[in-house]
């Protein structure tokens, strides 16, 4: 039986681990956190990702898994570590300190696999470390290759398992010996190439969606500042056949978007102009967002002497997940919580009062509870639940939206093809008739 070891156990490493442990390999699991390490080996651990624990309680009791902090030997090492990303650089310490650790265990044959979101080089410069450490040479008595995953949260052991993946070796040979590991668990197409391209491509597929976003929240501020719907404005400009914009919301997060482009950015400084402005575009968004819910605020305590009570619908950074990591949405909670004159309740289904922070942990309401007491009601995150709510019930409150869940695409049909002329009751109904009375004439002939 091949033995892995997976250093690293937060919300990539450990799912993977607990899939290398079920397609038959011994996993060892490294973590520095020794209460983690507890908890997981007691299968104890907290975990919002679904199937998490029924994992850990299989592999747990089928022996094939457990975890420590301390390194041991093994065929493959998969390193799933964070890459901080400071102000003028990126921290390597904590890669560079686990090829120091792998070098003193590694032997001949065995194979490192990087996983980690890096800067273009890295996997070459932790070979160098290994090899200077270990006395063993890359690509020869070693074999080292950059794999990362391509996952969201909430459905992380089906994306573990059917993703592509872009599998990158120091050599062709490490490639393969790579590939030979992801083969026990991932189903989805493999495609070989060297590690310098294969940390390229992670960087590029996380910065295209930011530069995506950029353009629906940019496309959102212009509308707003012009009076118009921006979820209407994109409906539209949709209609096009060659084009598909996002639907704008109240600024970008997660584990990937703010940080990941910076790692481009700061590599190639002078040939990143648009990743830059899609960056300052997609954190000056929360901002905007923050000083027009003020404006209400201010608008409101001008008719009234009381607190505006103001409901925050949606914490997590995008629809219909759990993670609040580097969330727009959570972010502008804080900052509403502790503004003078603001009476704040937020909503989130995906979010329990147990997870959150001060100042926002007793601001938790259930939804209905929620718009019964709110003067304003900003739409945040468009989770499902919120798009099902009964527009009668805002009619009498003022609402914000910020991410669509208030608007209603208007249906398909050549009857309502002057639907999106504001309030222009007469050139619908004098377009309906010229179109009835051709289809008679039709008819007629």
């Amino acid at each position: 039986m091949k033995k892995v070891c997976i250093v690293g156990l937060g919300y990539v490493g450990l799912p993977t681990a607990l899939l290398a442990a079920r397609a038959g390999l011994k996993v060892v699991g490294i973590d520095t956190d020794q209460a983690r390490v507890d908890l997981i080996n007691t299968c104890s651990l907290s975990f919002e990702e679904p199937e998490v624990l029924e994992n850990l309680h299989e592999v747990c009791g089928a022996q094939n898994f457990y975890a420590t902090t301390t390194y041991e030997q093994a065929d493959y090492f998969l390193i799933s570590v964070p890459v901080l990303v400071k102000q003028d650089a990126f921290d390597l310490s904590a890669l560079t300190d686990v090829a120091v650790h792998i070098a003193d265990v590694i032997k001949k044959g065995d194979t490192v696999i990087l996983e980690s979101t890096v800067p273009v080089g890295t996997t070459k410069s932790l070979a160098d470390v290994i090899a200077q450490e270990s006395g063993l040479q890359a690509g020869h008595d070693f074999f080292i290759a950059y794999c990362s995953e391509r996952i969201l949260p909430g459905n992380i052991f089906q994306e573990l398992k059917v993703n592509e993946r872009i599998i990158g070796g120091l050599e062709q040979n490490s490639t393969q010996k790579a590939a030979e590991f992801y083969k026990y668990f991932v189903s989805g197409d493999l495609y070989l190439t060297d590690s310098s391209t294969a940390e390229m491509v992670k960087l590029v597929e996380t910065s295209f969606y930011d530069n995506k976003s950029a353009f629906a929240e940019q496309v959102a501020g212009m509308a707003e500042q012009a009076g118009l719907n921006p979820y209407e404005v994109i409906e539209l400009a949709n209609k096009h056949p060659r084009v598909s914009i996002d639907q704008p919301s109240c600024g970008v997060g997660g584990h990937s978007l703010p940080i990941e482009p910076w790692f481009l950015i700061k590599s190639f400084l002078q040939k990143s102009q648009l990743l830059q402005a899609a960056r300052m575009v997609n954190e000056q968004r929360i901002e905007q967002v923050l000083q027009k819910i003020i404006e209400e605020v201010l608008a409101f305590k001008e008719r009234s002497t009381k607190p505006c009570t103001v409901l925050l619908l949606g914490l997590t950074y995008k629809a219909d997940v759990y993670d609040l990591k580097k969330s727009a949405a959570c972010f502008i909670a804080q900052r509403l919580a502790v503004y003078q004159g603001v009476n704040l309740l937020v909503c989130d289904p995906h979010v329990s009062k147990s997870r959150l922070q001060e100042p926002l942990k007793d601001k938790m309401i259930s939804l209905f509870g929620g718009i019964d007491q709110a003067d304003l009601i900003v739409g945040l995150v468009a989770h499902t639940q919120f798009k099902t709510i009964d527009k009668r019930l805002l009619q009498p409150k003022k609402t914000l939206d910020f991410c669509g869940i208030f608007f209603e695409p208007k249906q398909e049909s050549i009857e309502q093809e002057q639907f999106f002329w504001p309030a222009n009751a007469y050139a619908f109904e004098s377009s309906l008739i010229k179109h009835k009375k051709e289809i008679a004439s039709k008819e007629k002939s």
